[in-house]
């Protein structure tokens, strides 16, 4: 073990805390960055996704997303239960692609990739237990 200039060996418990400081600071300087970055990049915004909601898609699935629009049996968003089943990139993917004889139309040309995810981030506050 190298010596300090002293001619002693540094101790153990100072070794400790040496490490135990370089790692706190090493978390209280790296995890701000990671909240921020994890606050500032949400999957889509639900009060832009309302006005999208309203405008394109409550004519059919309910001004609430019950599915009670002007086609009924549609998916009731307003169930938090049935909602809970389903993954946001499924829901996404209904979105962008429609639904093959649901009378569902694909988005993806229509809305851009974020406004999709706004109106699904909008969905998800429609759930209800």
């Amino acid at each position: 073990m190298n010596r300090h200039p002293s001619g002693n060996a540094p101790s153990p418990v100072r070794w400790y805390l040496l490490g135990l400081l370089l790692g706190l600071s090493v978390i209280a300087l790296v995890s701000p960055l990671l909240l921020q970055t994890a606050l500032s990049d949400p999957r889509g915004d639900p009060k832009l996704g309302k006005g999208i909601y309203d405008k394109r898609c409550a004519s059919c699935h309910g001004q609430k997303g019950d599915g009670l629009g002007f086609k009924s049996a549609l998916p009731n968003f307003s169930d938090a239960g049935e909602m809970a089943k389903k993954t946001d990139q499924e829901l996404f993917n209904k979105i962008t692609n429609g639904g093959k004889g649901t009378g569902m139309p694909a988005w993806k040309k229509v809305l851009s990739d974020a406004e999709r995810w706004d109106v699904l981030a909008y969905i998800r506050t429609l759930a209800r237990p």
